[in-house]
Formats: structure tokens, sequence, C-alpha cells
């Protein structure tokens, strides 16, 4: 059986209809009773409800558990105290294989959560256990809490460009939950660590011209204000560790980019990984 944390994400319920798909018996991990049934209407699995700062409760969950895909919730200020907690129990368990999802350059210490995700990674690597260690670029997905207002009045509203200079490897989920799901039934893949890419460092023209193109009209593109931004964060009742990391990490975005490479995705994944022009391709025909 598999463990996924953070299941209710949109990252862990990707995951979780990958490996259904493949016919492996999961748990999962969720963190409010509201998302058991959110969690069991993607098919037959077991949901276990508890708090992943709570060493008893982890335990418990990983009990009987051959595989563990652990998902911090975005931006933790616990992350690492979380990290700490899910080895102790995956150790305790006897876990054959604990996959970590991380992030794309964790290295880079301007961002607070990259801070914490490099520390957890060296955790885990220190740990004795079984690993995997996955660093997903900026996933596609993360474009469609705009997709409403993009779709029907054509305004894209975005943080991460702010120059043309500015390019950034998107990648989309689904192959980030098939290649997930490649690492946790295959063998070979224990002690490495993988960058998840898509095929196209991006700038923002690039990615309006391919919306422009599926959507079949003139896209605007809005940047709010830090200070706008901040307060719509805020409004959503982020905490302040939260409202910070993600203005910087925005800031660092307009600044550096983040620039990755396909070689190491394509390679698990047996294929070409999807541009982002099929992305807004498919999002299209599942809206309508």
């Amino acid at each position: 059986m598999i463990l996924i944390t953070g299941a209710n994400v949109k990252t862990g319920r990707a995951i979780i209809k990958a490996l259904l798909s493949k016919g492996e018996r999961i748990r999962a991990f969720v963190h409010k009773t509201e998302h058991i049934q959110e969690i069991e209407s993607l098919g037959e699995m077991e949901v276990v409800l508890g708090d992943m700062m709570d060493q008893n409760a982890v335990n418990e969950a990983l009990v009987g558990i051959r595989a563990v895909y652990h998902i911090c919730s975005a931006m933790n200020p616990n992350e690492v105290q979380i990290g700490q907690v899910m080895l102790n129990a995956a150790r305790l368990a006897e876990v054959e294989h604990f996959v970590f999802h991380s992030v794309l350059h964790p290295v880079i210490q301007e961002m607070p959560h990259h801070q914490k995700k490099l520390m957890v990674e060296e955790l885990l690597v220190n740990s004795g256990i079984p690993y995997t260690i996955i660093q997903p670029g900026v996933l596609m997905q993360n474009l469609l809490e705009s997709w409403k207002l993009l779709s029907e009045r054509g305004i894209f509203q975005q943080k991460y460009f702010t120059t043309q200079e500015t390019r950034i490897s998107m990648v989309d989920l689904e192959d980030v939950a098939e290649a997930a799901s490649i690492i946790l039934t295959g063998s070979g893949f224990t002690g490495a660590t993988y960058e998840f890419c898509g095929p196209e460092n991006l700038s923002l023209s690039d990615m309006i011209a391919a919306m422009e193109q599926r959507l079949g009209h003139e896209i605007k593109v809005e940047t709010p204000q830090d200070e706008t931004f901040s307060a719509r964060l805020k409004k959503l009742e982020l905490g302040d560790y939260q409202v910070n990391t993600r203005v910087k990490m925005f800031q660092h975005y307009n600044e550096h980019g983040s620039i990755g490479n396909s070689n190491v995705l394509t390679w698990i994944l047996g294929r070409k990984p999807n541009d982002f022009s099929s992305f807004i391709f498919r999002t299209l025909k599942s809206k309508n």
C-alpha cells in the first residue's frame, strides 16, 4: 500500500488518480474532515484524518505502508518539523521507499520555502531510508486560478513575469503525476534526485501567443502590485509567512526566472513531456 500525504491538494489528487489507474492500493492522509468525501470521490482507497505535526497520528497512518509520497502543504512554516515527523514514522514502519515532493532549485535560499525544502531533503538523505526526491518546476495548472477571467474576459492575471527576459520552466501536473506513479511502482529509482520540467522555458510572450492561438481572441495581461497581491492573499486567511514567502518567490522569478531541463522527465515517461499549448488545448476541452 502507498501513502499519499497532502492528499487533497491538486498534486496529491493527481498522483492518487495516476496510481489508481495502475490498480494500486492507496491510503490518503488528509487534514480536514470535509476533505474525506472529496478524496473518496476519486476512487476506492483508505482515507485517514490527522495532523502531520502529530507524531502518533502519522505513525498510525504509516502502519502497513510500503511506500510514501510526501507532499507538505504549500509554503508551510513548519515544513522541516513535519518532514522530521514523517521520517520518524517511516523509519518506525520500515518503509521501503520514501518519495519527497520538493521544488525545482531548492538551493536558491532567497525564497524561504526553497530553504525549508532543502533542509527536508538533507534530513531525508541522512535518514537511511530508501528515497527519491522529486523537484518539479512551476505547474502549468497554477494558471487555472485565473482561468475564468482569462477565458471569459481575455485577462491573464499573473505575477510570474514583469520583463521580456523572464523565462519560467513550467511542467504539466499530469506528467508529474504519471512520472511519480512510475517511480512509486517501479524499481531502480531510489537514491536519486530528479528535476521535473516541461519542454519549454517560457516567456510571457510565448504564453500569450499560445493562449491567443488556442482561445481565439486577444489576451491582456494584468500584474498586480505586491501590496494588492498581499492584500488578496490575506483575504484568503493566509498567514504572514505564506504571504511574504509568495511575494519573495515572485520577486525572485521576476528577476531571475526559473530555468529547467526536460531530459529527466522525458527519460522517465518514455516520451516528450506536454508543452504549454497542449495544456491550454486540453483545458479548453475539459471546460467545454
